[in-house]
């Protein structure tokens, strides 16, 4: 699993766990309840997966909550969250509520809408909330979004040594022993972007591994890493397995190939042959002895355009001896080998 697939996997776990927390950011005042997590969702433009989709509840009206988290702004975000939109609101006859959280400081102004304009006048607008989680960074560190504790990294990239060990304080300040064991975690699955493995091991002591140990995401990011390289491999076998079936139709059909240009050589071949003894029989008409001797000699004519000079020859000869010459000449300028053609008999004058 490489480091960028790790952080995403991380993200979808704080998304799915913490969804209150990110509720009471995106909605501050508003008793929303959650519903839910709804799995796998999938939007055919063309299908593609989206980021964290729940079921909501709020004064009985039930929602889907969006939640689109981006590391940095993508310029094609909201173009790609008003087609999410109107997709998802579709597919599942649901009002939806997108939500876009931002993980690294930017000083430049957020875009928080789609817009379609005609000249100077916007005649389309979709529009959706915008939060800036390193606005909330206060908020993270006095413990009222605790939960987000593994993100400051993100939030406060400068001095990585000094906000890991905040971090550290923080979650372990954390009094639910399973929340404290699956943010210790996530702290580290995040710090990876930042530290190698080494550094990491040396900074939490042996008792903070142990907590870790006994984190569910840990088992659930290596289930997701084992997973992920299971489908990998067998991605793998299935595309060799198609290469080598492709590869052997394609050297059936150069075998049936070469079979049908082979026999239909041997078929002119033949021909030519049979049309030599023939003419053999028709101008000289030899004695049997001397005929099967002659046939045989004519067999091992490696070529076609071979017989059809000899063909020649015994159109225009005076008399058999000189064919028979030509047919030895022919013979000795040709590559020596024992292969015999199939032959159709051939009557034996009398």
């Amino acid at each position: 699993m490489t480091i960028h697939d790790l952080f995403d996997q991380t993200l979808k776990i704080i998304a799915r766990e913490y969804t209150e927390v990110l509720l009471r950011l995106a909605f501050p005042g508003r008793e929303v309840r959650l519903l839910g997590r709804v799995e796998n969702v999938e939007i055919a433009l063309p299908i593609r997966p989206v980021d964290f989709v729940h079921r909501v509840e709020y004064e009985g009206q039930e929602y889907l909550l969006h939640i689109e988290f981006q590391l940095r702004h993508e310029a094609d975000l909201p173009r790609r969250l008003c087609s999410y939109h109107g997709t998802l609101t579709e597919q599942f006859g649901l009002p939806v509520l997108t939500v876009v959280l931002y993980l690294r400081p930017r000083q430049a102004v957020l875009p928080q809408a789609y817009e379609v304009a005609l000249g100077e006048q916007v005649v389309n607008r979709f529009s959706y909330p915008v939060l800036r989680l390193w606005d909330y960074v206060e908020e993270i560190r006095d413990g009222t979004y605790r939960e987000l504790a593994p993100l400051l990294l993100l939030l406060l990239p400068d001095e990585p040594e000094r906000v890991l060990e905040e971090e550290r304080a923080l979650i372990l300040a954390e009094p639910d022993p399973r929340k404290r064991h699956d943010l210790l975690a996530l702290a580290v699955a995040i710090a990876t972007r930042h530290f190698d493995s080494q550094y990491l091991w040396q900074f939490f002591t042996e008792e903070e591994v142990q907590e870790m140990d006994g984190s569910a995401f840990i088992e659930e990011l290596v289930e997701r890493r084992m997973r992920k390289e299971r489908d990998h491999l067998q991605g793998e076998l299935n595309r060799r397995l198609e290469e080598m079936s492709r590869r052997l139709e394609q050297e059936r059909e150069q075998i049936a190939r070469q079979s049908i240009e082979q026999g239909m050589r041997q078929g002119v071949w033949q021909a030519s042959y049979e049309r030599l003894l023939d003419v053999l029989i028709a101008r000289f008409n030899p004695p049997a002895a001397r005929y099967l001797k002659i046939e045989r000699r004519l067999k091992r004519v490696a070529s076609t355009e071979q017989l059809r000079r000899l063909l020649l020859v015994l159109v225009q000869a005076d008399d058999l001896e000189t064919f028979e010459q030509a047919l030895e000449q022919s013979l000795s300028e040709q590559p020596r080998t024992d292969a015999q053609r199939p032959l159709v008999s051939q009557p034996v004058p009398a």
